[in-house]
């Protein structure tokens, strides 16, 4: 084990439902639509980072598509930057789900 200091970074990723609204933190930073902030947060030195695999984006309408978070894992493996996935971030999960649900 290394006794140097190592800088860990994380997406803010949050999808937040307020009654009948939701917000997508992911699309209102801009970083759902730009693959090249993986590069730049290499270059920043970052060499392990809190990275979004939401349940909302891989199930979000019952049926899953992994595309968006195997692409971005991808990227991040090939820039050598471990990711920490998260599956669930202030979120409750796709829109069928609910936080209180006793099922």
């Amino acid at each position: 084990m290394s006794d140097s200091l190592e800088i860990w970074g994380g997406v803010e990723c949050s999808i937040v439902r307020l009654r009948e609204r939701t917000r997508d933190q992911l699309r209102e930073t801009g970083h759902f639509d730009r693959a090249g902030d993986l590069s730049l947060i290499a270059e920043m030195g970052i060499k392990t980072l809190r990275y979004p695999v939401l349940w909302e984006l891989v199930e979000g309408d019952g049926s899953s598509d992994w595309r968006w978070p195997d692409a971005r894992l991808n990227e991040l493996r090939r820039l050598g930057v471990r990711p920490i996935a998260g599956l669930v971030h202030h979120g409750s999960g796709p829109k069928s789900t609910h936080v209180l649900d006793p099922d």
